[in-house]
């Protein structure tokens, strides 16, 4: 719905939809060998935690002498004694906790982009029929005549800085080969617009916000200025100060002379620029005028359709269906006819796409890993009761009743699980956050708070699973019979 130009042709995919499913597929393939090296790094640090753990745990046995202190001491001890076996439940706890919380935050992200807001929300504007979308640029003048028509109450509440609209350019430095290296793809924007309009860089603090700042202050000043993400920089092995000369893919026979003069803060709009849209229109006004190739003085073919979307915050949902009938009238806004949706719903439309990809991780991936690890674990424990067969007899010997035996089996798998599953969400949750990934133009992708909590649930509910079958033949272990084969 939103078709942008992709980075390996102008009319090609809408890139934003490449990298979404770069993502998920990502998720799908890879988050498990990321996962599983993460778990081979961090089996020190379990260790460690586990001896720490077990000290106090001694202490309070020693101090208080009470039974349930004492299971618990020797349930750590236990897992110390096996480091092998208990190694393999701790990374299969780690890659399963760990994919699952990330799996679950692409959900949460989906589910926060296509939930519609009651108040402050973002309306687009597109093409009615065709994708990628493309409009005049007399549509978005016409457009702001149009709210300002609107009653009061009803208009952006602050007025133009609630309104943007989006050109599209695909452009390279090497127009001979046309490497997707040399490629650049930007959003040719009004400057100020930046700061209050696009998601994640409307609310950035610090030195972020004083760097775009000043950058988009001197994009004011200097229509020829561009703002580069990071990655797309460094891909490209340039720096700020440099300059480009860019030749249009999407806007053919168009060339343009940019001056790099700031960098976007990690993690925002990788792989995007921002260009003045200014620059953008003196371009095909100057075409028109003084290419030698156009002796007729028409247009620039997308002359007429180099407005791709139309953003504006309204405040309430009576003020957009009252834009939306105007929008929809062919008297305002006829060759093209031209359409007005909340953004939630325009993210659900392109989402539409995937939803056999979100479905299969949500209701077939998801399930297929707790199971497969309920199994790796179950197998891993009962090996580890076969080789402790002996040890659970003495234990009935010293008085432990079958309910303690299957209780130390049980809690020993529980206490991996839960420091596994806090382990691995401590991780992404730190990682994520770090990195401030954004896909696209969706907003910051996060790994939310809860998981901290849902991570340890997890991974203790897969331990009592995995365990619980060779608990009861822990439990059942008869001490005549161990002692008979030992004799």
């Amino acid at each position: 719905m939103f078709g942008m130009p992709s980075e390996m042709g102008p009319t090609g995919l809408d890139p934003s939809m490449g990298l979404l499913a770069g993502y998920l597929l990502g998720v799908l393939g890879g988050l498990n060998l990321l996962a599983l090296g993460l778990g081979f790094i961090t089996l020190p640090v379990f260790f460690i935690l586990l001896y720490a753990v077990e000290q106090v745990s001694l202490a309070i046995s020693n101090a208080t002498g009470w039974f349930p202190a004492k299971l618990v001491l020797y349930m750590f001890r236990g897992l110390r004694r096996s480091p092998l076996r208990t190694s393999l439940t701790y990374i299969a706890l780690f890659v399963l906790t760990l994919v699952l919380s990330m799996i679950y935050s692409v959900l949460v992200f989906i589910g926060r982009v296509t939930t519609e807001k009651e108040a402050d929300f973002k309306a687009i504007t597109t093409h009615k029929t065709i994708i990628p979308s493309q409009m005049p640029r007399a549509h978005y003048e016409q457009f702001k005549r149009e709210l300002a028509k609107l009653p009061d109450g009803m208009r952006p509440k602050n007025g133009e800085a609630d309104l943007m609209a989006w050109s599209f350019f695909l452009g390279t430095t090497d127009p001979i080969s046309k490497r997707p290296d040399s490629n650049v793809f930007a959003f040719c924007i009004e400057p100020r617009k930046i700061l209050t309009m696009m998601d994640g860089l409307d609310d950035l603090t610090g030195k972020e916000k004083a760097d775009l700042d000043a950058a988009v202050a001197e994009m004011e000043r200097d229509k020829q200025a561009i703002v580069m993400s990071k990655m797309r920089m460094k891909k490209m092995n340039l720096q700020v100060g440099q300059t480009i000369k860019v030749t249009g893919l999407n806007y053919t026979d168009l060339v343009f002379d940019l001056r790099i003069i700031g960098e976007l803060p990690d993690g925002k709009y990788d792989n995007i620029s921002f260009i003045n849209s200014a620059y953008l229109f003196s371009q095909l006004d100057a075409w028109k005028l003084n290419n030698p190739k156009n002796r007729t003085s028409e247009p620039h073919p997308m002359d007429a359709k180099c407005i791709n979307l139309i953003w504006v915050r309204l405040p309430n949902k009576e003020a957009f269906e009252r834009l939306a009938a105007a929008v929809n009238d062919t008297g305002n806004f006829s060759n093209p006819q031209i359409k007005l949706e909340t953004a939630s719903s325009g993210f659900g439309t392109f989402l539409e796409a995937f939803k056999d990809i979100l479905f299969g991780m949500k209701y077939l991936m998801a399930p297929a890993m707790v199971a497969i690890m309920c199994l790796v674990i179950a197998n891993a424990i009962s090996i580890g009761v076969r080789e402790r067969r002996t040890e659970m007899a003495v234990l009935k010997v010293l008085g432990f009743q079958p309910r303690h035996v299957l209780f130390l089996v049980v809690g020993e798998a529980v206490l991996v699980g839960l420091m596994a599953g806090f382990m691995s969400t401590l991780i992404a949750f730190k990682m994520i956050g770090n990195l401030k990934l954004q896909i696209a133009f969706f907003g910051a992708f996060f790994v939310p708070g809860e998981v901290l909590l849902y991570g340890p649930m997890l991974g203790a509910f897969v331990a009592v699973a995995g365990s619980i079958a060779p608990a009861l033949n822990a439990k059942n272990v008869k001490v005549a019979e161990v002692f008979s084969k030992v004799a």
